[in-house]
């Protein structure tokens, strides 16, 4: 099992956390529901709505269709305040030929109940959670009017970890401009059966298959975005939603640049040591888009390594951080063990992140997430061993001279 790349299992599971009065049931073994949870489970353990029905040998010879059965009723009982059920199937129930959606047909009971198939060899994180996406529709309602500048966010996953700060800044930057109909990183299933009265769908990175869907089925427009790291990352996703919306965030965009020009001066001395120094990123497709024009266009940093983790490798990591010798690694917790080999920071960022918890507010989104990245690079730097050579040894050099001046 390799949860941060091949399983599709992994990537149903993160698409649906979000969903506050919904659960989701594992039709697998146990390790599918440990490990899924296990990455979940760090950064919100008051918010655990998985569940497993536990695919034994004996299942694995008999079927596993009896343990389904049981668990759904298991469900009812255990989560009634839960509304709907997704059976994300992994992959021993879809090789031996249970039949879950026969199962889910024949199921009495008060719960809504929806079909993942998400057999980790037939796709990896990225292509679970589409299926997991697209297994919304039914839950969707037509809408008779359109609501005006609203939007429903797609691709931001709840166990992203700053996915609920990040939020509440956009709503805060967006103002009374453009209302959050649906973020499915945070919502109910009301808010997805209303889905189709938002004006415009956002899709960042993920998202695209359903927004495709929603647009045919319910004349909802989709457009695709970075996410919006930086000053000059915000900046280009509010000018992408204002000429979609037609609205003028002139104003906005002004005081993005005015607090630019405040974060600029008190930190100019230290990213002037940051510019064309190599930088290791390996992030899922939600983030990697806007973490690289974060990194290269608003600090100058040297990409040298840009992994999208749907096929990430630890091993080719590793080759190319020797090849390429960057001084800082940004992306989960699983680059932990580079970043220490080579004594080099590691700023956490993306899923899974389960060696870091966040309980303030900040964000990585406009100008307060561009503080927060900087800040975290500076004192990573700060915090290495000092070395008169290696790799590291001119960024740390350079920021202590800073600090003596």
């Amino acid at each position: 099992m390799k949860p941060l790349s091949s399983c599709a299992l992994f990537g149903a599971v993160r698409a649906l956390g979000g969903i506050k009065d919904a659960l989701i049931l594992q039709h697998s073994v146990v390790g599918c529901q440990w490990g899924s949870l296990t990455f979940r489970y760090a950064g919100k353990p008051y918010d655990v709505r998985q569940a497993s029905d536990v695919i034994y040998d004996e299942d694995v010879v008999n079927g596993g269709e009896k343990v389904l059965r049981k668990a759904l009723q298991e469900a009812e009982r255990i989560f009634a305040h839960c509304g709907a059920v997704f059976v994300v199937s992994g992959c021993v129930p879809n090789m031996i030929g249970d039949d879950v959606d026969g199962i889910l047909d024949t199921t009495e009971g008060s719960q809504k109940l929806l079909h993942v198939k998400a057999p980790g060899y037939a796709g990896n994180i990225d292509s679970g959670a589409e299926a997991a996406y697209l297994a919304l529709l039914p839950l969707l309602r037509a809408a008779e009017k359109k609501q005006a500048a609203t939007i429903n966010i797609l691709g931001i996953m709840n166990d992203d970890p700053y996915a609920d700060n990040d939020l509440l800044e956009l709503k805060k930057i967006l103002g009374s401009k453009v209302r959050v109909n649906c973020a499915l990183q945070d919502c109910s299933l009301r808010d997805i059966a209303a889905m189709p009265q938002a004006e415009l769908n956002i899709c960042f990175g993920y998202g695209e298959p359903l927004g495709k869907k929603m647009q045919e089925e319910f004349g909802v427009p989709y457009i695709k975005c970075a996410y919006p790291y930086g000053v000059a990352g915000m900046q280009k996703f509010l000018r992408q939603l204002g000429e979609a919306l037609k609205i003028d965030f002139s104003d906005e965009l002004a005081e993005l640049e005015a607090a630019a020009k405040k974060l600029v001066y008190r930190c100019a001395d230290y990213l002037v040591n940051l510019y064309q120094l190599p930088v290791a990123l390996a992030t899922d497709k939600a983030h990697l888009e806007g973490l690289q024009s974060f990194f290269a266009d608003e600090l100058g940093m040297r990409i040298v390594i840009a992994e999208d983790t749907a096929e990430f490798s630890l091993d080719k990591m590793a080759e190319a951080a020797a090849k390429h010798k960057p001084v800082l690694f940004c992306g989960s917790s699983f680059l932990n063990n580079l970043a220490e080999k080579y004594q080099v920071p590691l700023v956490r960022c993306a899923y899974p992140a389960f060696d870091r918890l966040c309980f303030t507010d900040n964000t990585l989104v406009g100008v307060r997430g561009a503080a927060l990245l900087i800040e975290q690079i500076v004192n990573g730097a700060l915090q290495q061993q000092y070395k008169t050579d290696g790799r590291y040894a001119g960024l740390r050099e350079s920021v202590c001279e800073v600090n003596h001046e």
